[in-house]
């Protein structure tokens, strides 16, 4: 059986491979690999014969372990945290990393990180962007009545058709006047736009001043985030 140890990285990846001999750990081979360069990195993987890989679980890991996982006898997450000989180490390196990796897989003694089931990342992933979507929300409300204070003419119904109306009708300085066009257009493209292509999910419609009664903006679509 090998092990292989792997640093990842945004645009390569950095593998060692560790074999296990009377007892004893050794380096069999290294390898420094372009992320791009998937066909690479399965034929790479596909001459090792057996064996065990172990990537840290950073934020970009998931499509490394969908393509090694039919290759490997075992795909493990290793928690970074939980790892602290290669956090606190003084003399850090892609390779020396990837070294550290293969040797505490082939020993057994990886911390395991969590890796959340396909339903949880989509999931996950849902709410991450309603929090964005929301952000940018919050942020063009904030900017616009900032406009207005200025002028001294906020009204609390500026959200809707009525306050289009009157935030249109406010005369103010060419400079304020272009922000204040450019403040909308963002909070109509936000509003518009939102909404994420998944089959099954309802499109709300792209109305400014939509507000459901009881429930947020995003509660039709994805019900499941008000239970």
């Amino acid at each position: 059986m090998k092990y292989v140890g792997i640093d990842l990285h945004k645009k390569t990846i950095s593998g060692c491979v560790v074999v296990k001999e009377r007892g004893k750990k050794k380096i069999a081979a290294r390898k420094r690999l372009e992320c791009r360069d998937e066909a690479g990195i399965k034929s790479w993987f596909s001459e090792l014969g057996k064996f065990e890989v172990v990537v840290e679980a950073t934020a970009s890991y998931e499509w490394f372990v969908k393509l090694v996982e039919p290759l490997a006898q075992r795909v493990v997450l290793a928690h970074p945290k939980k790892l602290r000989i290669i956090a606190e180490s003084k003399r850090k390196s892609d390779k020396l990393d990837a070294q550290v990796l293969a040797e505490f897989l082939a020993s057994d003694e990886i911390p395991l990180a969590y890796r959340p089931c396909p339903r949880v990342r989509e999931h996950r992933a849902l709410i991450r962007w309603r929090n964005c979507i929301q952000r940018r929300i919050t942020s063009v409300k904030n900017k616009l009545r900032h406009i207005l204070a200025a002028y001294n003419a906020d009204v609390p119904h500026l959200f809707t058709a009525e306050g289009r109306e009157h935030l249109a009708a406010v005369e103010l300085s060419a400079a304020t006047g272009l922000s204040r066009s450019s403040s909308w257009r963002n909070w109509i493209n936000t509003w518009s736009g939102w909404a994420p292509p998944i089959a099954g999910c309802a499109i709300l419609p792209p109305a400014p001043h939509w507000r459901s009664a009881k429930r947020g903006p995003f509660s039709t679509a994805f019900p499941m985030w008000d239970r």
